[in-house]
């Protein structure tokens, strides 16, 4: 599908999310009440396993090896992301992965790539290709202790819906390189749990030349640092008190943009807490404040928050409801960075037990600063899985998003796209 939401380019959302609760994560095999089967506590219709419809891989020595294809056909009725001057297009989406991870009692190693693309059939300038190739280690120590080292290099690229693009006046794909690399550890001493995360990333911006006008978009490369140290407490199993705290450094190379650097902290004191096993909620709320290297540049500083709740209340229905605050960067060469706001709403649904529906509605509202442009789109994803057999699944999907708010430059539209793949997995 086409990618309503920006691409997040100093990793905040991802880095945050995923050590936010990172106490939780220590005593995770505590709070579970049942093992980990279909009907466990917890369980979810996306999580749970389906051990007659799941991949099985493929065993190679002491590693097993996951591997799957994606083929489809699918249609956007508004590919330039316009208002006016509508342009639909037919596209060709294909997608190939595969991994490979120990599968040893201890410690662990892995290596994994991807590669996948569109071509559509008339606005070939639109056609984009991202892949990405990593590997990670991972060494126990002791029952309650680890250290993991991780690197990736991802190819990615901003969709022409990006309020970055059409404020530049840019009508297709922006690619742009990232090389990360990552150290975390953790460790837990009986109720309490430690983790420690060291983040670096380096982004590239390949210059285009959309309709012959030339785009400098290698002014906005940079390099960012980001360090979190977090702990929990478990008062009960699968009740937790959590404190983050997190800190960002970016970095530009050009002195055009020198400018732009800029420091964050943020603090935010956090929970997780399975009431009945029917209702789960976690989430985080503090403060944050970025400031700039130049005085020109006005520091954003305010409440920073993250939450998620979980309803099931059957084993076939799973509702979930998510919020969060971050502020990302701009490729905007007149604005730095964004405050985002993002509102999601998740329904699935086991029809069958090979055929699962799905319903994501949300909200996604972006606020710039100096000078001023604000971005609200609301959108909605009805998808639905049928599960032929352990290795064949076959996958539908509608995509609407309505651009409800634009100012400084964005454009209001709305999209339309529609898509069937064919998914084949070892």
């Amino acid at each position: 599908m086409f990618r309503h939401r920006q691409c997040s380019f100093s990793g905040i959302g991802g880095v945050l999310g995923a050590v936010l609760l990172a106490g939780a994560a220590a005593f995770e095999a505590q709070a579970q009440v049942f093992p980990a089967e279909t009907t466990a506590r917890g369980a979810t219709v996306t999580t749970r396993p389906r051990p007659e419809f799941d991949p099985l891989g493929v065993r190679v020595g002491a590693f097993r090896l996951d591997a799957a294809a994606d083929l489809g056909l699918g249609y956007d009725d508004n590919v330039f992301a316009e208002r006016r001057n509508r342009t639909g297009d037919g596209f060709f989406d294909w997608r190939l992965g595969a991994g490979l991870e120990s599968d040893w009692s201890r410690h662990a190693v892995g290596v994994a790539g991807n590669v996948g693309g569109r071509r559509y059939f008339s606005q070939g300038a639109l056609d984009w290709l991202d892949w990405s190739v990593g590997a990670f280690g991972r060494l126990d120590i002791g029952a309650a202790s680890s250290l993991e080292a991780r690197y990736t290099h991802r190819r990615e690229h901003l969709d022409t819906g990006s309020v970055d693009l059409q404020q530049a006046g840019v009508a297709e794909p922006a690619p742009f390189d990232v090389d990360e690399f990552q150290i975390a550890g953790n460790t837990r001493l009986n109720r309490l749990a430690l983790t420690a995360l060291l983040n670096y990333q380096i982004f590239r911006f390949d210059d285009i030349a959309p309709g012959g006008v030339p785009q400098t978009l290698s002014a906005n490369d940079f390099q960012t640092w980001i360090a979190v140290v977090g702990a929990g407490y478990a008062f009960a199993p699968g009740r937790l008190g959590t404190l983050v705290a997190r800190f960002q450094d970016i970095r530009y190379e050009r002195a055009v943009s020198r400018g732009r650097d800029s420091f964050t902290w943020e603090v935010l004191v956090g929970f997780q807490y399975d009431f009945d096993g029917v209702w789960q909620g976690r989430g985080g709320i503090g403060y944050r404040r970025r400031s700039y290297e130049s005085p020109a540049i006005k520091d954003l500083e305010g409440p920073a928050f993250e939450a998620q709740v979980i309803w099931a209340p059957s084993q076939i229905t799973t509702v979930t409801l998510g919020l969060r605050r971050t502020i990302e960067e701009s490729i905007s060469l007149s604005r730095v960075s964004y405050t985002r706001t993002l509102l999601q709403a998740n329904v699935d649904h086991e029809l069958l037990r090979n055929v699962i529906l799905g319903l994501e509605l949300g909200a996604d509202r972006r606020v710039y600063e100096s000078p001023s442009l604000r971005a609200t789109d609301a959108y909605a994803i009805l998808s639905g899985r049928w599960l032929l057999n352990r290795n064949m699944q076959l996958i539908a999907s509608y995509q609407h998003v309505n651009r409800i708010e634009a100012t400084g430059g964005a454009e209001e539209y709305y999209r339309n796209l529609i898509q069937v793949r064919l998914r084949m997995a070892i």
